[in-house]
């Protein structure tokens, strides 16, 4: 864990330099506004952490971790936007503090900057170029699912899991990819390596939507109402559908009279009394044994590490 730790801390030094910007304020201020708010930075750390226990070129695993992590801030100033957030890790969005034509051209030119990065590096830099806009087009269409979904009346936990996948895990994935790409070694494990980045995305979306309705709003930063209140389909509320659909129905008709703390009680007692809580642990639970079998496939010298890894980003309270 303090491994993991000292590589944020690597990460949040070299994210400082990046921040010299000259130009219009106009675009400039709010990028940096947003570069220096608070946030997890996990994404730049399993980078950087993979670069470490693959032994990857050192200058190469920082440029792959700025790259993912401006992608990452690119789609959470429009995620802000979209979903009309006013926080995020305690920090005023970029859209609140000035405007969405503010947040729509800062998102953009952070998406513009990650490229830079990505483009430094030295082996297989077009593949993972090519991969990077890939994931960025993969993302998007989780997002459009996402919007999607609000509308509909019924959503599947199979179209959850697609939508996460997309929306959550291919960035995860990219994050395993780059490393390997970087590595003479264990570039050969590509596809073992995507797909537990992949399975560990789906598994931390799993884990936001719980922590939306349990946690409070001062340990998660934002507001835990903001599913609720846009009729986000989330892995408690798609296996309600699924396996409740008349009883969730009902729900539905008497939390609409009632403001967002009510509806929070009363969508967290429904959980409770038809064990739904208990069934997106058992699905937490299998997403976690497909990386443990996929981590058993690959090299023993890097099993240890890909499990202090995994164990990193499951324990999570926030």
């Amino acid at each position: 864990m303090d491994k993991l730790n000292d590589f944020k801390n690597i990460f949040l030094e070299e994210f400082s330099k990046i921040q010299k910007f000259e130009g219009p304020s106009y675009l400039y201020d709010p990028i940096k506004y947003f570069i220096k708010s608070p946030g997890k930075r996990l994404r730049p750390v399993i980078v950087l952490f993979l670069g470490d226990l693959f032994k990857n070129d050192k200058k190469d695993s920082i440029n792959g971790a700025l790259g993912v992590e401006l992608l990452h801030n690119f789609t959470l100033v429009h995620d802000d936007i979209m979903d009309e957030d006013d926080l995020r890790h305690n920090v005023v969005t970029i859209h609140k503090k000035w405007d969405n034509a503010h947040a729509v051209l800062s998102g953009d030119g952070l998406g513009a900057l990650g490229p830079i990065f990505i483009g430094k590096i030295k082996k297989n830099t077009l593949k993972i170029l090519i991969r990077y806009n890939e994931v960025i087009l993969e993302i998007c269409e989780g997002q459009a699912y996402d919007m999607e979904f609000e509308k509909k009346d019924f959503v599947s936990v199979n179209d959850y899991l697609l939508m996460s996948a997309k929306k959550t895990g291919s960035l995860f994935e990219l994050c395993f990819e780059i490393a390997s790409l970087i590595s003479d070694k264990y570039e050969k494990y590509l596809k073992n390596l995507k797909d537990l980045g992949r399975n560990l995305g789906i598994i931390f979306q799993i884990q936001d939507d719980i922590l939306e309705l349990t946690a409070n709003n001062d340990v998660l930063g934002k507001s835990t109402f903001s599913d609720i209140k846009r009729n986000k389909k989330t892995i408690l509320t798609c296996l309600a559908m699924e396996k409740n659909l008349n009883d969730w129905n009902k729900l539905i008709e008497t939390i609409n009279k009632k403001n967002n703390i009510e509806k929070k009680e009363l969508m967290n007692d429904f959980f409770d009394i038809k064990n739904l809580r208990e069934e997106s642990n058992n699905l937490l639970t299998e997403y976690i044994n497909k990386c443990n079998e996929i981590i058993s496939q690959l090299p023993e010298e890097i099993q240890g590490g890909l499990n202090e890894l995994i164990g990193y980003i499951i324990k999570r309270d926030k």
